[in-house]
């Protein structure tokens, strides 16, 4: 190879570096996404329960019915093998305190 070659090779392969970390970067929101609408099913089934149960046991607080769906989802997580990190447990409580809200706006 001329030194011209390896220098227009050089200049190829940095300027497919921005594109392969904009690849990479896209595959992780890919998968990040997926387990984040997996979660999202789960509590929503979860909630669900929750409320059936609540039926038959109407002194149940709003802090129990979260706790009781919250645990439902953790232990869900952990058998899909999603990890259960505190940045996910905060982001599940805020998404059944907006479901909560919204379907109470509904009413």
């Amino acid at each position: 190879m001329t030194p011209t070659e390896i220098k227009e090779l050089i200049i190829a392969i940095v300027g497919l570096i921005p594109t392969l970390v904009s690849v990479i970067a896209l595959i992780v929101n890919i998968i990040k996404n997926k387990d984040w609408k997996l979660i999202m099913s789960m509590a929503d089934t979860a909630m669900t329960v929750v409320e059936k149960y609540s039926i038959d046991h109407p002194s149940m607080t709003s802090e129990q019915k979260l706790d009781m769906a919250l645990e439902a989802v953790k232990e869900s997580m952990a058998v899909a093998n999603i990890k259960v990190t505190p940045a996910k447990i905060k982001r599940v409580i805020e998404y059944i305190k907006q479901s909560i809200d919204w379907f109470n706006g509904m009413k």
